[in-house]
This record gives structure tokens, sequence and C-alpha cells, in this order.
């Protein structure tokens, strides 16, 4: 009803205005009558016209007024702008179609700016979404999946020619005034190309010397990472078109293999984005080691705000103007963040890219580069975003800014078959590795494809893909029941812990009650086998899948009993020493909780909480103004919680009754009382529960029993729904409160620390296992950053009350762990609290220390990141002769202000350390300590049930850091000194700790897996330490940045091990020159001996490895014949970085020479391909690929009629177990 008043409002005011300017005698009958004209024209298509007629208008309205502007204190554009909102206000009551046609016209005959005629087509629209559906104002038919393609093709093309030799870059980014050595490199050169041309232009324009020079940087940055990941872009391209061909066949199948290459494809478009943020940090390392006052000039400019990256890069157009004031640092990073997210800055990047304008991304206003890329796109006859015709793309806006969606009848939408291929590579990445099989099906005039996961001949039915104006995935019941099964077979077992506190921050999340039942989704299979271990079998359970930007969601919702949670919180002992009673429900806490206390400490904090609100530029208005309506909307759910306290929800419903009925009372000056009133509160909460239709016709009708007009008992209705709308909504209900439960126990806890009457470290403890659950549920860990997201109704008082939670935590840290967060608001309504950069790395290592784990083993995939920052102190004491005559001794190991004593033991014929308890959450604690300290250590429950412990001896400890290391060694030399241990013995100990067991000429490698595959690296502090790894490798015959990478910055960095740098040192241990095998074959010794330590996957992973290289040139290629192929000859030849094998072979008897191409591309993966012409030659060509290799090419259609036969990495390692090829691909790869 509100949006109907103000559109009558706006209808009346505009009409007002354009009577009294006819009055007055500014618009003259010819401006009527013209713009009639014009309106109506434009109705049917005559546009030229139509515009003739607007032009007659302006110029008549421009004579009319002359006089009268000239007195008045307004221009001729602004009385015209004026003019032309009226009609518009006057044509939208009426018809918005016409409103619409009529602006557009206005645009095209020069009477207002395209902007301004938006921004009346918001007014004049307001919360209503309109398109008009007449012939396009400039033609134009965007197909998404196509125009993308070929934008992702050229871009990388075009960076691909515009290369230049890496150095002159660096030689500009090594840390002195960037923008004198560009002019220097400029000068020098005649062959710059167009983006380094385009930016000299563009920085000539620039005043301010510090932002000129942070230009320079970023925009370079920027421009190394686009030659150096051209290949990517060209390659996705190239999967565009892949899949393009796949979804015309009624029926076909994708390898794990091929999902496995279109995964790694589509993560390398994020690593670029993560590369501009690493090169900005490098640079910005290098200036503060050159000059420590141009660093501060050009950090606020360089660094990047994750945050507001992240906002920029998911931000709608409408919105980009809310990042007006973001860095150069910071927009670099967020385009190609967004270019890899499909962001709408995405594409405006990516034209201005294409384009060569790298210093209009650097230099404008997001909306500014917009509406360059506007351009760029127009002159193309295209949209900026291309899944939209140029024709709907204003209307596409309009709806944008008001959370609309646009119909894709409406935009001219791509083609199914372009759409099916955009849904198919988004399922593909979303599914994961499978070998899958796809038949086209049609119901009901819907078009999509049956999925079959495939086992050899076996085929299991996994669900329906199903694609429309929308896309969605129909799980089977009998994969969704897998799914379910599995989780439960592999559920943690989570006995012995209190599990409150990882309960109630699902509760926050992801978990909701009704109808006297837990209720829980998810999309991850971690996530589901969590909540088993917390809840025990479910009651029942149902799944559906969406398919999203990013990926295929499958959605598993289960459901247990009411009573499950119940248990939970009466059995948790950490809520009894919290709330000083036990609470046996959800019901019991929350009014067991002092929320007037909680909303007096968050107010007592506020000023200190301030500065960390909002963006860091935002103006101290703007930030007053959002402190004071997040800590508004946190008194409303104080105010409502306090006041149902004690009270049934039958009950609460009665006394909100109450309360609503006295306010009609009041509102009504006494005409609408007693039952009357009691009607119209109840019908106010169920209008507002969602029920409007049903509750519109009862309002109405008690209107006309007590004898109030229908117009003023819908403005009381309003006035409550706006003015009292927490009351009519139930702010106190569970839906709403449930986001403020978990961090309002977090602030008793860290407050009641603060005042010593909590353990200091429990509190740490307790509140990073309840913050990292959060995260697992609604939030992100980046590499340096840790966000969590609040939203819904009253949202900005659970995210303050969330910052104050940290600002106490901060006080129980020590100064070398204090961290910072910062709120950032999106829309409005959503909140993000970031943690980012260096504060974030100490936030890190708290979460690394307390995250949820079982068995040792974190319980979210999310959680491995902390591991990277963590540090460990290792300190020992009490050495001593037990009574059973063992050496004994005390050892502490502390990380994030926590720290665990454990014994350890010198027993006859090991070091053994060990800790038990009956505390299960003491022992986990134990287990992660260990795990920071890179020891692997297994928890067990004692064999008589009192209790767990956790037990780690000789080899396993020698494997840990050296911090540990050193302590245990120096017990074992107090042992000796005092004649408690034999010195042979304790030698044989100490050498295994001082060399460390799985340690490579005393250095320490790290191996792990990372999202399946093998890392294996060396971290230092010292660059000189990193240089002599690398010096090692080479010496082996390994290759920087085909075999191994070397990476430094901010005092530290790592050399890492490639997949084919393992693959090639197997090689070289058997068929290397004299040297190179032997030091190949000791590393590969130490990698196996350290694998085997680490045991299961990533033994595996390393002996997969290993057999690749060492099977490369074990096979003979002339003479092969297999399955109708027979190889006849091979020839190979090196030309241009490139090698090319001719292979004449025999295929289904049929004699043919096949020029095969291997080439690069830019980030050094590697390809080999061929074309051919016609049906049957493409399946010889598969075929032979397939016999060679063992696995089938990537075949693509091209528009002259040729077929693209291709192969990747795997191809290419494949083909050099060949004798004849071995040694010309190895010296090829390794150029």
């Amino acid at each position: 009803m509100e949006m109907w008043r103000r559109c009558r409002e706006a209808a009346s005011a505009g009409l007002s205005a354009a009577l009294y300017s006819v009055y007055h005698g500014l618009y003259s009958e010819a401006v009527v009558s013209s713009i009639a004209s014009a309106v109506a024209l434009a109705e049917v298509g005559r546009f030229r016209e139509a515009v003739e007629y607007a032009q007659k208008a302006a110029k008549a309205l421009y004579e009319a007024a002359k006089e009268v502007f000239e007195q008045a204190k307004v221009t001729v554009q602004r009385l015209v702008e004026l003019f032309v909102e009226a009609v518009a206000r006057v044509l939208a009551w009426v018809d918005e179609h016409k409103a619409y046609l009529f602006l557009m016209v206005a645009v095209a005959a020069g009477m207002v700016a395209l902007s301004v005629a938006l921004n009346m087509w918001g007014l004049v629209e307001l919360e209503k979404l309109a398109y008009a559906a007449s012939a396009p104002f400039v033609a134009g038919l965007a197909d998404v999946g196509e125009k993308m393609a070929e934008r992702f093709g050229a871009l990388g093309e075009r960076y691909e020619r515009w290369r230049v030799d890496e150095s002159l870059i660096d030689g500009v980014l090594k840390g002195e005034r960037s923008y004198v050595a560009f002019l220097n490199l400029a000068g020098s050169r005649r062959d710059l190309p167009p983006p380094l041309v385009e930016m000299r232009r563009s920085l000539a324009r620039v005043k301010d010397e510090a932002e000129r020079d942070a230009a320079v940087v970023a925009a370079l940055v920027l421009y190394k990472v686009l030659v150096k990941n051209a290949g990517a872009y060209k390659e996705w391209a190239e999967v565009y078109h892949w899949a393009r061909g796949l979804v015309k066949e009624r029926e076909f199948a994708v390898k794990a293999e091929e999902v496995k290459r279109l995964r790694e494809a589509h993560r390398r478009l994020e690593e670029a984005a993560e590369e501009v943020r690493r090169e900005l940090d490098r640079v910005l390392a290098l200036y503060a080691s050159h000059s420590r006052e141009l660093y501060e000039k050009l950090r606020p400019h360089l660094e990047v705000d994750l945050g507001e990256a992240e906002g920029l890069a998911e931000a709608r157009s409408v919105e980009l103007s809310k990042y007006s004031d973001a860095g150069l640092g910071t927009k670099a990073y967020a385009a190609l963040l967004s270019v890899a997210r499909g962001g709408i800055y995405g594409h405006v990047a990516m034209l201005l890219m294409g384009e060569g304008a790298l210093a209009d991304i650097m230099l404008s206003a997001p909306v500014t580069a917009y509406e360059k890329a506007n351009d760029i796109a127009g002159a193309r006859g295209e949209a900026v975003d291309p899944s939209r015709s140029r024709r709907r793309a204003k209307a596409g806006e309009v709806a944008g800014e008001r959370g609309g969606a646009v119909d894709l009848s409406h935009v001219g939408a791509a083609g199914w078959e372009d759409r099916a291929a955009s849904v198919l590579l988004r399922f593909l990445v979303g599914y994961g590795e499978a070998d899958l099989k796809f038949i086209r099906v049609e119901k009901e005039g819907k078009k999509g494809f049956q999925v079959f996961r495939t086992y050899g001949s076996v085929e299991a039915f996994v669900g329906e893909l199903w694609i429309g104006k929308t896309a969605y995935f129909k799980v089977s019941e009998e994969e969704l029941g897998r799914l379910v099964e599995e989780a439960k077979r592999t559920a943690p077992d989570l006995s012995g812990f209190d599990k409150a506190p990882q309960y109630l921050e699902w509760r926050t999340t992801d978990m909701t009650t009704s109808e006297g039942r837990i209720e829980a989704g998810t999309v991850h299979s971690w996530q589901l086998r969590w909540y088993f271990s917390l809840l025990g079998e479910e009651k029942s359970f149902r799944g559906s899948a969406s398919v999203t930007k990013e990926s295929i969601k499958p959605a598993v919702i289960a459901y247990w009993p009411r009573e499950r949670e119940d248990q939970i919180l009466g059995e948790s002992r950490w809520l009894k020493s919290l709330l000083n009673q036990q609470v046996g429900s959800w019901r019991q806490l929350v009014d067991a909780i002092d929320w007037s206390w909680v909303l007096e400490k968050v107010e007592e904090l506020v000023n200190e909480l301030k500065p960390w609100i909002g963006r860091k530029k935002m103006n101290d208005t703007e930030r007053e103004r959002l402190v004071g309506r997040m800590l508004g909307e946190l008194a409303l759910l104080v105010h409502f919680a306090e006041a149902r306290k004690g009270l049934s929800d039958d009950e609460w419903r009665e006394e909100r009754v109450k309360r609503l009925a006295k306010a009609v009372e009041a509102l009504s000056g006494g005409r609408i009382t007693g039952k009357y009133a009691d009607e119209l509160a109840q019908a106010i909460i169920r209008y507002a529960d969602g029920h409007e239709e049903r509750r519109k016709k009862r309002i109405e009708n008690l209107a006309e029993e007590v004898g109030v007009s229908k117009e003023e008992v819908w403005g009381i209705v309003e006035f409550v729904l706006s003015d009292m709308y927490c009351l009519a909504r139930d702010c106190a209900r569970d839906e709403v409160v449930r986001k403020f439960v978990a961090p309002a126990l977090e602030l008793i806890m860290l407050d009641k620390a603060l005042n010593k009457k909590f353990n200091r470290e429990e509190a740490l403890l307790r509140f990073g296992e309840m913050y990292a659950t959060a995260v697992a549920g609604d939030g992100h860990v980046g590499r340096r950053s840790v966000v969590f997201a609040v939203g819904g109704e009253i949202g900005g008082g659970a995210a303050l009350l969330r910052l104050a939670t940290l600002h106490l935590l901060n006080q129980l840290l020590s100064d070398k762990l204090k961290f910072n967060a910062r709120i950032y608001v999106e829309r409005g309504r959503y909140y993000y609290i970031v943690s980012s950069s260096e504060t974030a790395a100490r936030f890190m290592r708290l979460l690394a220390v307390s995250a949820p784990s079982a068995g040792g083993e974190y319980l979210s995939e999310k959680f491995g990141e902390f591991v990277e920052e963590a540090r460990v102190e290792v300190l020992f004491n009490n050495i001593r002769l037990t009574d059973k005559g063992r050496v004994a001794a005390g050892l502490i190991i502390s990380e994030g202000g926590v720290s665990v004593k454990y014994n350890v033991y010198l027993s006859e014929n090991a070091i053994e350390l060990q800790f038990r308890s009956t505390d299960r959450g003491r022992v986990e604690l134990a287990a992660r300590l260990l795990k920071l300290a890179d020891v692997g250590a297994e928890i067990k429950r004692r064999s008589d049930g009192d209790g767990w412990y956790v037990v780690a001896t000789t080899d396993a400890l020698a494997a840990g850091r050296e911090e540990l290391r050193k302590a245990l060694a120096e017990i074992v030399r107090k042992a000796v000194e005092n004649g408690w241990v034999d010195e042979k013995k304790a030698e044989r100990w100490l050498e295994k700790l001082e060399g460390g067991v799985v340690a490579w000429e005393g250095k320490k490698f790290e191996m792990r897996l990372a999202r399946g595959a093998l890392v294996v690296r060396f971290r230092s502090t010292s660059r000189e330490s990193l240089d002599e790894v690398a010096g090692e490798f080479k010496a082996m015959g390994l290759e920087e940045g085909v075999h191994f990478a070397v990476r430094w910055g901010g005092g530290r960095g790592y050399v890492s091990l490639l997949a084919e740098g393992v693959r090639r040192l197997a090689w070289l241990s058997r068929h290397g020159e004299e040297e190179q095998r032997r030091r190949a074959a000791e590393f590969l010794k130490f990698l196996e001996e350290k694998a085997r330590a680490k045991g299961g996957e990533v033994l595996r992973k390393l002996e997969a490895l290993v057999e690749e290289g060492r099977s490369r040139g074990a096979l003979r290629l002339v003479g092969l014949e297999r399955d109708g192929v027979k190889v006849l000859d091979v020839k190979t030849e090196e030309k241009d970085d490139k090698l090319y094998v001719t292979i004449k072979a025999e295929v289904d008897g049929a004699v043919e020479e096949y020029k095969i191409t291997f080439y690069r591309e830019r980030d050094g993966k590697r390809y080999l391909r061929f074309y051919v012409r016609g049906e049957e030659a493409v399946t010889k060509a598969v075929k032979l690929i397939e016999v060679l290799t063992g696995e089938k090419p990537q075949v693509t259609e091209m528009p002259n009629g040729w077929t693209s036969i291709r192969g990747f990495g795997s191809h290419v390692d494949a083909m050099a177990r060949y004798e004849e090829l071995r040694e010309t691909i190895e010296r090829w790869s390794n150029r």
C-alpha cells in the first residue's frame, strides 16, 4: 500500500508541476503538442521522427523560457529537465511503457543526458519494475556465451602480442619514482605496446605526484599479470567452445580428466587476481626498503582493501558509485577478481583492458569506467554485460537498481545451446572430478540433460540438469541418499566434547527450528558430516541443487527432533558457568541472557568501535549515521527480547496483539476499539507474516464494520508496519534472535575473563572455536583474510555485537597477537566483518589453535588456511628421574596465547611425548598444537574408556619444527649430563633431532595436499637459503618456472617443487648425467621418506608422479600396434618456441600423416594441437591420440569447417614416454 500511495503522490506532484508550468506560459501548446507526437511515434517504432518532434519541443521550450530563466535562479537545461521529469511522471501514471519510451527519445533528442534520464526513470518507477517491449532503440543481439568467449579470446591474444621483456617492467617497479622511470622507458623505446602508450597519455593529465607514481605501479602490475596469464584467458575461451560443441549432441560423455582441466582453467582465472595482490605487496615491500617516505605516500593508493575489493567485484552496475573512493590497488585486484566471478566490474575491466586502457581502470571511478566501457560496447552494438542486448541494457540497469531480475525474453538472451554450454561449465566445475554421461531430454516444453556417473560399463543416475530462463539440478534420490549415508559413515566422533559452543554458532548461520524440529541445510559434505557429529541420526532429509555463476550447488536439508537441541544445551557445563544456571531449552537460554547488560556494554564500547565501522574513507556524518542505525537495531532486539522473557509463543503473541490494539485505538482517535482493535491487530500481524492477500480483504471489511474509511484504516496499517515494524513482525522470533545469542554469550564470557571471573585461556579457546565455526557457516578464509557475513532483519545490530566481541578479545591478547577488524556494508543490509593483511595473520594464529577438530583433523576445509600463519614456541622444564627409573620432563608448546604441557619420557628404545586427559577438548588442543609443530599424532581413547590420549615418538618428533627438536635435544643432553641415559643411545637420538629424520641437507621441506595437488615447499626468511635450494635444483637438471618456483616478499619466501619437477626428478634419477642421477636420486629418496612418514593420499600422490616420470622414454613409438592403430614413422622439428611432431600412422586401415604442434602458453602450461577436416578424419585423429596417450583429446569445431584436436599437459607427458620423443619433448619443455 505504501508503494501505491507514493506512486499517487508522485503522479499528483508531476501533474501539478506540469499544469502550473503551462499556466505560467512556460510550456506552450507547441511544446505539449510536439511531445505528444513524439511519444505516439515512438510507440509505433518510428524513432527517427519521434526524435525530430522532441527536438522541436526542446527548441520551443527554450524560446518560451528564455526571458523567465534570466530572472530566475535556474538554467534552461534544468528547466528542460524539470519538464521532462513532469511529463514522464504523468505518462507513467497512465502507461509506464510510454514514460520509458519518452525518456529514451528525450535522450536521443539531446534534451537530457542519459544518466539524468535513468535517474528520472528510477524516481518515476519507484518500487515497480517496468520494461519497454517495443522495437529496439539501438539494434544488437548479445549471445552471452559467444560474446564472452570472444572477449576472453581477444584479451589473451592481444596481451600475447603486447608482451615486452619483463625486465623492462621490473626496472620501473624497483622501488624508486615510478613515473620518472616509466617516462625514461617510454622515451628510450619506440616499440612500446598500446597499453603502455595509452598509459603515458592518460598519466600526463594527473597532477598529484603520489597518485601518478601509484597509477604507474598499479597499471604495470595489471599489465604484467595480464601478459603472464594471457594463455589462461585464451584457454577459458576455448573451454567455452568445447562445451558449446558438446551440448549440440544428443548424448555425450565427459571424463574426469577433462573436468579436472576445466576446474584448473577456472582456478587460473582466480589466481590471476591473487597475482595482482601478491605483486603489489612485493612492490610495496621494495618501496619500504628503499624509501620509507615514498612508501608512506604510495601505500594508501596501492594497498588492497580486501573487503572493498570483494564488494566491488560483486557489485551491480547501480552500486558502482559506492566505490568511488576505492584505491588504485583495490581496483586493480577487484578488476581481475570480478572477471573470474562474472561481475559487472569484470565486464567493464574486460572491455577496457581489451582496448589497452589500463590507466582508465586505475584513474577512473568505477562508475566512470563503466561509462567508458559502455561507449566501447556501444560501438560494437553490444552491452557492457553481454548477457543483455544493447536495446535492453538500460532497462536492465534500472531493474538492477531495484534488486530485480530482467526477463530473458526481454533482453535478447542467448540461444539455448549458448546457455546450455555456460550451465554445463558451471555444473562440471561444481560437481567434481568424475566420469559423467549426459543424455538430452525434453519434457513439458523444458530441455535439459539426464546426468549419469559412469564406472567403466556401469552407469549410475545422479540427476537431471534443466536449462531454461533459469537452470537447476534435480538430484536423484539414489544420489542424495548416497551423499547422506557417506556423510553419516564418515562423520567424526565428538563424544566427550561440550557441543553447545559449536551448535550455537551453527544456529546463528545455517540451522533453524520449525514445527518442533531442527532444520539444517548445506552444499558441503564436510558440513553435513559436522551436523551428524553434533546431532546424530537424522529424522528425515530432502535435497535439490542449483546452478550458480560459481558452480553447481547440490543442497541437502536434514531434520532432527528438537529434543537433540535441548540435550546439547542441558548438558553444557560451559553455559552453566557463564549463566550461573542450567538451561534445558532454547527459550530458557534466550531468557537467561541479560540483554540489557549486553546493550549497555556495547554502548560503552561504541566510541572505540566507530573507526572500524564502514569504509576507511567514509566521512564522519555517514559513519555516525551508520553506527546509529546499527546501535538502534541492537536496542530493538534487546527491547523485544527483554519484553518476551518468561512468555511462551502463544502468550507472546497475545501480548503483541494487546500492544498493537492499543496503538490502533490511539491512531484511530478512539473510533476502532475493543474486539475490532484486537482483530485489526491480529490481521496486521498476519499481514506482516506474509499473508497479504488473505488479510487484505479482512482489513477492508473491518473498515466497513466500524464505519471508518478504507483509506484511513490502510493509513493505520501502513503506520504500524513502518513505525512499529518490530512489534508487528516480531523481532524476538527465533530466526532473528538466533543471530544475537552466540555473540552475546561470547561478550559475557570475554568480559568475565577480563575481570578475572573466567579462565583467560579457556575464553580464548572457546571464542576461537565459536568464531571459526561461524566463519565455516557464513564466512570466508583467504591467504591473509578472515571474513564473516551477517545479514537479514536488524543484521546491523548483530554485526555491531560481533565487532564488540572482537574488541574485547583483543584486550585479552598480547600485543604481538592483536589484530584489526572492519565492518563493510553492502546494499544497506549485508554486513561483512573483515580482518585482512598482517593483522589477519595474527588472528589466524589464534584460530589455528582453537578451530574445531576431531582426531587432530579440522572439521572444515576452510580451516586449513589458518595453519599457514601458525607459529609455535617450545619450552621444557622439570627434568627428573621417575620412581620407575625413566627420564621424564615437562614440555610446553604454545601458540596464539594458548599452551599445553606434555610429558616427555626417554624410554629404553624411544623418545616419547604424550598428553592424557579426561577432557576431550584438551586432548584435541594438544593434537592441534602438535600439528602446528609439524608432528602427526593420532588421538586414541583409553581402553577403560576413562579419557583420551595422544602420543608421538622419536621419528615423528624428529620430523617436527626446529623449535621442538631443539627443546627435545636439550632434554636428551641434560639426561646424559646426569648419567641417566646411555651416551650411544643419546647420540642416535641427537643425530635424528638435530638433522631431522626427514630433512634434506639440513633444510626442512613441508609436504601436504592442497585441493588434491601435492605441495612440496621449503620456506625461509633468508633469501640466501632460498637461493641455495634453487641452485641445488638447477644442479639436478631442474628449470625454474617449469619444474620449481621461487617466491619472495615481505621478508620471507619459499621454493616450491612443482608436480612436473617431481616427474623430472624421477626421470633424471635413471637417465640423467652421472652427477644429476646421483643428486636427483638422493632428493627423490628424501621425498619418498617424507611421504611415507605422512602416509595416505600424500604417499599415493607422490608415487603416481614418480611412476609417470620414470615411464618417460620407456616405450618405442615406431612399430607400436594397438587397437587398429599402427605407427609407421615419426619426425620432430623445433622452431619458434614450438615443437612440431609428424607421425605417420595407419588408423583403421587408412595411412595418414599427422603434423602435431606442441606449444606453451605464457603461464608455462603445455599443449599439443592439430587440425583435421571431416567427421571420419576426426574419429581417426581422436583414436590415434587416445591410443598413444591413454586419454581422449579435446575436440572443437572451428567456423572454417576444420576441427581442432587439442591435448593438454597430461597428453604431452604421455608422449614423452616414447623413446623417439622423450629427449626432444624434455628439451623443448625445459627451454
